[in-house]
């Protein structure tokens, strides 16, 4: 094992590049200011969309461990994308103790936090576990059987069929696999979900909990809610990474991701009751608007050569979306703010002039990503300061991990960007004319700029010699 100071430092850095706000205490709870002397780790987890799903306490404080212990209350409003995210979070963490040859822990506590009487008993007693603490399997709390899951929301129960039999010791398995979805009133009255859509169900299951009905007016909503999500998500996963040349087809497609992911954050804000109550203070219900459009001409704008049917359900949705952003759009106080933040991106994400020493030094061996990108990032600043490069670095580790060695990502970056980073390589004095004794070989497409990508990837180091 490697030293505990060093090891309580890294993972304080490890900590804070992903929470805000971590408070750390020493090896007797005390607080302390030193991430050298930190011990003990209490940081509010905040998922990446912005939801605060209460405090974790992260320790190593025998030295021998990496301990994770929260609340199974805490995580209780999970969707599936979140529960994906808190596994990503735990996987990252037992790299970290495997890397540092420590063991890792996981335990969940049946309350909102821990006390300071929580932390005396590690200090005194970290070898076993106590009677309120269990192994996590899940990160939401689920009952029933191998083909039956179900997840209580007070005198209302949401209640799901699995396709095949569930894993126990897969995390996560109870949302995923759906056959179908129901929901059970206190009264023993039981509804099918209309889709498997699992932050439906919950928010459903929230509605009735707080005394709604499946066909009132806020239950009707909901499921509209999940209906256009359907017919929106089979639209955005095939347009939203295709560029057309009409402005007005491109709005469209723009307004329709947004529209998705709109739908999708307010499905997912409404599983917990905290939530749910936010939303039905401010449910009002909307009168439908009389809309008239032309299916074939909206068929038109998306057509390739042969139009795909199940685009057709997502139009008159993709339509209103797209009329709701251009009224928005209309507000000149809305078109003067875009603008203002469309000039800003543009500055900032304007080639600067990079330094090719330093470039070469800082290239001449692996450049490591870290997590998400901040240790090439940081690495790089002040030799090339470009959001773009950055938002490449981020997107590698997305893809590779936060092990991957960057240097690929930053020579093809220069490569798009070359006209930019011309004027950075040194001058180099032409040999002296002499008469050709045989004719010239033809020139590549364009000489210029092979022989510039070649000097930078050079001065870069990133060519073998």
């Amino acid at each position: 094992m490697r030293n505990i100071e060093k090891i309580a430092e890294e993972l304080f850095n490890k900590i804070r590049s992903r929470f805000e706000r971590v408070t750390i205490g020493d090896e007797e709870g005390k607080a302390t200011d030193d991430p050298r002397a930190a011990r003990f780790y209490n940081f509010d987890y905040i998922s990446r969309d912005g939801t605060n799903y209460g405090e974790i306490t992260v320790s190593i404080v025998d030295g021998k461990s990496l301990k994770i212990t929260f609340s199974q209350g805490m995580v209780h409003g999970f969707d599936p994308d979140q529960e994906v995210e808190w596994e990503n979070f735990l996987r990252n963490m037992r790299k970290f103790a495997r890397r540092n040859m420590i063991q890792f822990d996981v335990r969940d506590i049946s309350r909102s936090n821990l006390t300071q009487r929580d932390i005396d008993q590690q200090v005194t007693n970290t070898g076993s576990y106590t009677a309120k603490e269990k192994p996590v399997t899940e990160a939401v709390q689920w009952s029933g059987t191998t083909r039956t899951s179900i997840q209580d929301f007070g005198p209302t129960r949401l209640i799901v069929r699995h396709t095949e039999a569930v894993n126990e010791e897969s995390p996560g398995a109870r949302s995923r696999k759906i056959e179908s979805m129901f929901i059970e009133t206190a009264e023993g009255e039981r509804f099918r979900m209309p889709y498997n859509r699992l932050s439906l169900g919950r928010a459903m299951a929230q509605h009735l909990a707080h005394g709604g009905r499946i066909y009132d007016d806020a239950g009707e909503h909901i499921v509209g809610m999940a209906e256009e999500m359907s017919n929106l998500s089979f639209f955005v996963r095939n347009t939203r990474h295709r560029t057309f040349e009409d402005a007005e087809t491109q709005g469209m497609v723009e307004a329709a991701v947004e529209r998705y992911q709109i739908l999708k954050n307010s499905l997912r804000g409404m599983v917990s009751t905290r939530g749910y109550q936010r939303w039905a203070e401010a449910f009002k219900p909307s009168v439908p608007a009389d809309e008239q459009y032309d299916i074939e001409a909206l068929k038109e704008r998306f057509v390739k050569k042969m139009f795909d049917d199940r685009l057709t359900d997502a139009l008159p949705y993709v339509y209103r979306a797209y009329q709701t952003r251009s009224t928005e759009q209309a507000n000149p106080l809305v078109r003067e703010f875009q603008g203002w933040a469309e000039q800003i991106t543009q500055e900032a994400s304007a080639p600067e002039t990079a330094d090719p020493d330093e470039l070469s030094k800082l290239l001449a061996q692996p450049l490591i990503a870290g997590p998400d990108g901040l240790d090439a990032i940081a690495a790089l600043s002040g030799v090339i300061d470009n959001e773009d490069l950055n938002d490449q670095i981020r997107q590698a580790v997305t893809v590779s991990g936060p092990d991957a060695d960057v240097r690929r990502v930053i020579d093809q970056w220069f490569e798009r960007n070359l006209d930019s980073y011309t004027s950075m390589m040194p001058a180099e004095t032409p040999p002296a004319a002499e008469l050709p004794t045989e004719p010239e070989p033809e020139p590549p497409a364009n000489p210029a700029r092979a022989e510039s990508v070649d000097a930078l990837r050079r001065l870069a180091g990133l060519t073998r010699k």
